[in-house]
């Protein structure tokens, strides 16, 4: 009977169609069994994302980060109950645990669309994902980080869910670009009554910091996601969400990197949240996972944590769950979008220029708005600013509190950028901007300029980029592109057309084609007839259809043998006595004498006096 079932053709193919599905299409949390060990789920690709350098991308993560998505995956993520691991060996078995971990490596992957390397580390099984950068060599890394284990009979919706969903957004919306330096998302594991101390709990950050440790990895920042759901009611608005810094070291060793995530809030959302030194303002500062990168000596560990803590009911209960009426994910959304925003900021910056931070708002009539500015180093820091709709007031205020200018306007300047203040500040710290408004509701336009050092090792980030020196002075294919700017690129340092386009690399950049696109050739940029390769070829003007300004179009002198690049519209090539331009206006060839059309009346009188003799003669035939 299977020896015929097997010779049926048909029912090989069924039986064949139905091993596939059931390889490629599984079902459930089974789906994931796949990602089980430690493993790479994918290699860096080539795409065509841009490559970013020199743009500053931070308002783009309020535009594709919402409150809704991140309220979904914690629904998700904590629908199968507590995270809890009972005993030790229960970090590696099935349950809740098992298929939090394995829900978040198959998110990695479909949400930044297999961009991501994926490794399991340490016995307790914490995820660890790597967006490549494409610097190459090694360089200071960034690290977005959460927990996804909970409490004992904690459905963890807020500890830490709330964490893993703002992670995981995080690493969709980092891997639609190519940043310049590593970008880890992580997610531990191990909280377990393994030790007398609380601490003792935390196993899974102590494998991976030590892991990392020994790999060698530095990093900038390290943002650490707690629980962050339940803002304090009395807390003022923006005071709703904290993110604490370790206030023991230099001030770029941990507080630059809060200030600076409140300062991304501040310009492009909604101001909610307050850089705290953690010791003094976060009752669980030694009790985090943060804790371990700390004591490992990693630079730039930050942690958000809710402001209500004190009045969160449900913290580490089982009434933390997705739905309860305390929590906000407004302030997920914000706290992911101002930590993308200030890994874009730093990652946005351009070799040889200052930082610049600009922002547009309007701001309401009588009411006041906050600014703030990160020093991180000796500066002369400069405010402009144009508005309109009605009076203003200015007041800079230092770290200190220490009011260091002001600038008042009974009118609007709204055509014209002010230069409110120029000031040398040499305190590090956070430097605040008050906005005063009269009666009118008033339009902003600022723009802030002033040096940093955000490694704090005295010299000026506009000098140094996480990249060798020699690539700023070495220039392999003579095009006038350094090598790093071909990196930036993404085109070939050893091909002055990368893209195969007729067109060198420089010429493209510096008259804003595409050098790695080689349809530009192709084109018609001024649509004279002449493709873009070949005006360059030529060395005529790609926007111009006179590229000599001679009022004849460029095509119709190279066609006609004349100087598209030299006024011969007054010269007459074919000595016929008309002028070149003559010749362009009236469609004639410039080089082919015309003669004057002979007179029709030259050519009837023959015939009319051929046909009058005849006629003569005929008519005469009888007399002569």
């Amino acid at each position: 009977m299977l020896a015929e079932w097997w010779l049926d053709p048909v029912k090989r193919w069924l039986f064949a169609t139905f091993l596939v599905s059931i390889i490629v299409f599984p079902s459930g949390v089974s789906s994931l069994g796949n990602y089980e060990g430690t493993v790479i789920l994918s290699d860096a690709i080539e795409t065509d994302l841009e490559r970013v350098y020199g743009r500053v991308i931070a308002q783009e993560f309020w535009e594709n980060i919402s409150s809704s998505e991140i309220l979904n995956i914690v629904r998700k993520f904590t629908e199968n109950g507590s995270r809890y691991i009972e005993i030790v060996s229960e970090a590696q078995v099935d349950g809740p645990n098992r298929a939090a971990k394995l829900y978040i490596m198959q998110q990695l992957e479909e949400l930044t669309e297999g961009r991501i390397e994926i490794e399991l580390i340490g016995y307790y099984e914490n995820v660890v994902g790597k967006l490549k950068g494409y610097l190459p060599g090694e360089h200071p890394a960034f690290i977005v980080c959460a927990h996804y284990d909970s409490w004992a009979g904690c459905p963890g919706a807020n500890c830490d869910g709330s964490g893993i969903a703002v992670m995981l957004t995080l690493a969709k919306v980092m891997s639609q670009y190519e940043w310049p330096l590593d970008i880890y998302f992580m997610a531990f594991n191990g909280l377990h009554p393994h030790g007398a101390e609380y601490s003792d709990f935390m196993e899974g950050s102590e494998e991976v910091s030590n892991e990392m440790r020994s790999r060698g990895l530095e990093t900038l920042a390290i943002f650490n996601i707690d629980t962050i759901l339940h803002p304090d009611p009395a807390a003022p608005s923006n005071e709703r969400l904290l993110i604490a810094y370790d206030a023991f070291g230099e001030y770029t060793w941990s507080q630059y990197w809060a200030d600076l995530v409140q300062t991304m809030s501040s310009y492009y959302g909604r101001d909610e949240i307050v850089s705290v030194p953690g010791f003094l303002e976060l009752p669980i500062w030694n009790l985090g996972d943060h804790v371990a990168f700390i004591n490992r000596g990693f630079s730039g560990t930050v942690t958000a944590f809710e402001s209500g803590y004190d009045t969160d009911d449900a913290y580490q209960t089982g009434a933390d769950v997705y739905y309860h009426p305390g929590y906000n994910y407004g302030l997920a959304k914000e706290l992911a979008a101002s930590i993308g925003a200030s890994m874009g900021y730093t990652m946005g910056r351009t070799i040889g220029r200052p930082r610049q931070i600009n922002t547009s708002i309007i701001i309401e009539s009588e009411s006041v708005e906050t600014f703030y500015i990160p020093i991180t180093t000796p500066t002369d820091l400069e405010i402009i600013c144009r508005w309109f709709g009605g009076p203003a007031s200015f007041y800079l205020v230092d770290p200190n509190n220490a009011l260091i200018g002001s600038a008042e306007f009974d009118h609007p300047s709204a055509w014209e950028s002010v230069n409110l203040f120029d000031i040398p500040v040499s305190v590090q710290g956070l430097y605040t901007l008050y906005i005063l408004t009269g009666d009118d509701d008033v339009g902003f336009e600022l723009r802030y300029s002033y040096e940093s050092d955000i490694d704090g090792n005295g010299i000026l980030d506009r000098n140094e980029f996480w990249l060798d020196p020699i690539y700023f002075t070495t220039d392999i294919d003579a095009d006038g592109l350094n090598a790093a700017e071909e990196l930036f690129l993404r085109t070939d340092d050893e091909n002055r057309d990368s893209d195969g386009d007729l067109m060198d690399d420089k010429f493209e950049v510096d008259n804003g084609f595409d050098p790695t696109n080689p349809s530009d050739g192709s084109g018609d940029a001024d649509r004279d007839g002449l493709t873009n390769a070949e005006e360059y070829s030529l060395g005529l003007n790609l926007f111009s259809s006179d590229s000599d300004n001679d009022l004849m179009d460029d095509k119709w002198e190279v066609e006609n043998g004349l100087r598209p690049l030299f006024d011969d519209s007054m010269l007459d090539a074919d000595g016929d006595g008309k002028t070149n331009l003559q010749e362009y206006l009236e469609e004639t060839d410039p080089n082919f004498v015309e003669r004057d059309p002979i007179p029709i009346i030259w050519l009837i009188a023959p015939l009319v006096m051929i046909a009058g003799i005849v006629g003569f003669l005929y008519l005469g035939r009888d007399y002569f």
